[in-house]
Order: structure tokens, then C-alpha cells, then sequence
């Protein structure tokens, strides 16, 4: 398998900076395009005697049952790909008397497995051209969020 490219967009951001309105920019990842749940149950097919259609019944069944389980509270273990585990998001205080459940919100962090996190850290970085962004764009799927406290955020 050859090295994984991510290709990087140099991306603005105005933010608040001291109360003023200041541009700047981050790095953001064009990806590769979005591959569907129909098109990953074919590709997992490959070189077995299993039909797309019985991958597709599969992979379902395996996900609502992982559904289940995150919304039971339990980390889910999806192998290859890492797991998903309950979590909060919350501010941080000295004192935990001061900490309040009002403040606390629900999220799911992922944990990539240590072979996905290896690849993606060691992926060669380059910057993407104008032509290649266009081509690769997915404007549906903007997943990258800027490294940039949201509250400070003007225009992203």
C-alpha cells in the first residue's frame, strides 16, 4: 500500500482577536471525495464469494447494533477503525464544587486504532493546488473545523 497524501488548503478565518475582526488562516484537508455505505459494502466484497447485498444486511445490522450500544452508554469497539466512547465537553475548574452539570455537554470521541492514527500521522503533507481543491471538494462534507475557539469565530 503506498503512503497515504493529505493534501492541505490554506483556509480563512476571522476570528476576534483583542476584540478586533482579524483574518487569518489554517490548514484544511481536501479529501479524497466521500465513499458510500453501497460503495463500501461492493469494495468489501472484493476477492470473496459474499454479494454486496449480503455485505450491505451485514454492515447494517452490525451498525444498529453498535447504535444500540452507544446509546446504552457502552464504548463501542469497531476493530480496524478504533472506537467511539461516550464523553462530555465541559470547562475545566480548580475547585470541583464548581464544576456544574449544566455546563457539561454530550459528545462521542473517536479513538482511531493505532494502525489508522499511524498512517494518518505519518501521511505525507502537501499543499493542495486550486485545481485539485476544485476536483475534490466536497462542500456537503465539511468535516474539518479550524483550530480556533468557536466563540471567537466570525466567519468560518
Amino acid at each position: 500500500m503506498s503512503k497515504l497524501q493529505l493534501n492541505i488548503k490554506k483556509t480563512l478565518l476571522k476570528r476576534k482577536v483583542n476584540g478586533v475582526v482579524t483574518e487569518g488562516y489554517y490548514g484544511r484537508v481536501i479529501t479524497n471525495g466521500t465513499k458510500s455505505f453501497e460503495q463500501l459494502a461492493e469494495d468489501s466484497c472484493v476477492n470473496t464469494t459474499v454479494h454486496k447485498a449480503e455485505m450491505k444486511v451485514a454492515a447494517e445490522l452490525f451498525l444498529d447494533g453498535a447504535s444500540k450500544a452507544l446509546k446504552e452508554g457502552y464504548i463501542v469497539d469497531l476493530g480496524p477503525l478504533g472506537k467511539l466512547v461516550p464523553a462530555v465537553s465541559g470547562p475545566w475548574k480548580i475547585d470541583p464544587d464548581d464544576l456544574e452539570l449544566s455546563a457539561m455537554e454530550g459528545k462521542v470521541n473517536y479513538r482511531p486504532s493505532a494502525d489508522i492514527k499511524t498512517v494518518i500521522e505519518g501521511a505525507e503533507k502537501g499543499w493542495t493546488t486550486k485545481k485539485a481543491t476544485a476536483e475534490n471538494s466536497d462542500e456537503e462534507d465539511e468535516t474539518n473545523t479550524p483550530p480556533a475557539n468557536p466563540d471567537e469565530n466570525v466567519l468560518g
